[in-house]
């Protein structure tokens, strides 16, 4: 049989058992929305660091509360406990926390900090987004020595459980990333 007609046959078999008139499925994808992250979370974490020769994995406590803003963005706060100082087989226990209140931006699903601050005097710039992968809330800020540092914090929440991975990136070089998963509270 010559391969044209092969072909023009395979080609016929397909269309009688795949006809083109069948309607495509159609998906409906829900609006993405804050209210799967709105609540507060606890959790552990696991951060590993590409500089840090005493400390090159760590372990962490992390905490996260989120709360619908007036504004219609809303308030983030999150807390680390770091073991990642003193000697390794005592690492210093060290708690840093952060608060910032998001406000819309132009683009849906976007927000920035409410707060303007100068990265060359030692301000931090965050904004947010709600996308496909999660709740990303990202920094920007400049170092005393002029060097960059950009930070991004990925959070996917589904039903009680949430993911985290973070990353810092500074001068272009990842120092450090983390990834743990939180629970949320009643």
């Amino acid at each position: 049989m010559p391969l044209v007609r092969f072909l023009a046959l395979t080609i016929a078999a397909l269309l009688i058992a795949f006809p083109a008139s069948a309607a495509p499925t159609k998906v409906t994808v829900p609006p993405l929305t804050l209210d799967g992250y709105v609540g507060d979370w606890q959790g552990t974490a696991t951060a590993m660091s590409e500089t840090d020769e005493d400390f090159p994995t760590s372990k962490r406590d992390i905490a996260v509360s989120i709360k619908k803003s007036d504004l219609g963005g809303f308030h983030l706060s999150w807390s680390t406990l770091q073991r990642q100082k003193g000697n390794p087989k005592a690492p210093l226990e060290v708690l840093k926390s952060t608060t910032v209140e998001f406000v819309p931006a132009p683009q849906p699903n976007t927000w920035r900090a409410k707060a303007d601050t100068d990265p060359y005097n030692g301000g931090i710039i965050y904004w947010a987004r709600l996308d496909g992968t999660g709740l990303v809330v990202s920094s920007f800020t400049i170092n005393e020595d002029g060097r960059p540092e950009f930070q991004t914090y990925r959070r996917r929440a589904v039903g009680k459980e949430m993911r985290l991975e973070f990353s810092n990136v500074k001068d272009g070089k990842f120092v450090r990333t983390v990834k743990g998963a939180l629970r949320k509270l009643k």
